[in-house]
């Protein structure tokens, strides 16, 4: 058994680590030969920094476009490089693989189980904290928890291997919900947190109290008119309790405005808005909070094409 991890981001990473250190096989699939020289020079290690110390976790790795066959692959790129980065591994699959999507946001699960039905896929979210410090070098905030679920007929119980990760790891019998629940809350934060350029604990003090229920007022009734159930309790709740175990982190939506990158805010509150506008209800507070941060990505954009002249 061989896992190979598409996106060697920071949640990539993470995972080519527990699974390094389950003792399963694991082979990060790189873009560019410049990423295979660095890896190689670094001596072929992925750092972990966590609370107990630090560690370095040998891992392979590998042109993505490569040629042998992929039996185990897990997605963790950007949610809208996931089409774009599957094309470069779709021929490296076959019949028996297996592919589990670890990535924020909805609609790109439900995509890739409806072009290849026959295949095992399973989505998943996680609250696991962590921050890329370096291309191979990362420093763990929180040891969270993973949720599995299967999209196709094909994915029955957990992915081959992930039964021996040494993290806290459930499987989700409804896994529409898990994505959901995970969308609200990341629709709740990221966007104020990247706005405001703050952390997530920010969001507690009392200046963001009525524009945060307003906005989880109208995340749960989008959610209602899609026919979605999200949690138990209300939505405010769920967020001020992740926006308090999680107060000194910065949300990824703030992470890659604050490198100059594109977000993932059209998985997420874009996302949102299509259920919106499908289900005929008006969603007025995730519209401009779209169109506030597509701002700040063209401004990053102008911002590095100066810099690049």
């Amino acid at each position: 058994m061989r896992w190979h991890v598409l996106g060697a981001g920071a949640i990539g990473g993470l995972f080519a680590t527990r699974l390094a250190r389950a003792g399963i096989p694991t082979t990060l699939l790189l873009r560019s030969t410049q990423q295979l020289e660095a890896f190689d020079t670094g001596g072929r290690t992925l750092v972990l920094e966590t609370g107990q110390g630090t560690e370095s976790v040998a891992v392979d790795a590998e042109p993505a476009a490569g040629t042998s066959a992929i039996d185990h692959l897990l997605i963790t790129t950007k949610a809208y490089a996931t089409d774009a980065a599957l094309e470069r591994v779709l021929p490296r699959l076959h019949a028996g693989s297996e592919i589990l999507l670890l990535q924020n946001g909805c609609g790109q699960q439900q995509a890739l189980a409806q072009r290849l039905p026959g295949l095992a896929i399973w989505a998943g979210t996680t609250t696991s904290g962590v921050r890329r410090l370096s291309p191979f070098h990362l420093r763990l905030a929180g040891e969270g928890e993973t949720r599995i679920g299967p999209m196709t007929a094909a994915a029955r119980g957990l992915p081959g291997g992930w039964d021996r990760l040494a993290h806290p790891l459930h499987l989700s019998d409804d896994i529409e919900r898990t994505l959901w629940q995970k969308l609200a809350i990341n629709a709740a934060i990221n966007p104020l947190t990247a706005l405001a350029g703050c952390p997530n604990g920010t969001l507690l003090e009392s200046g963001y109290d009525t524009r945060l229920r307003a906005l989880c007022a109208e995340i749960e009734a989008i959610a209602q008119a899609a026919g979605r159930a999200l949690f138990d309790t209300p939505l405010i709740d769920q967020v001020r309790t992740v926006a308090r175990t999680t107060a000194a982190n910065r949300s990824s939506m703030l992470e890659d405005i604050s490198a100059g990158r594109r977000t993932e805010i059209d998985q997420i509150t874009g996302y949102l808005c299509q259920q919106a506008r499908r289900h005929g209800i008006a969603a007025p507070i995730n519209e401009r909070l779209l169109h506030d941060i597509h701002i700040l990505e063209g401004n990053n954009m102008r911002d590095r094409s100066s810099r690049e002249r």
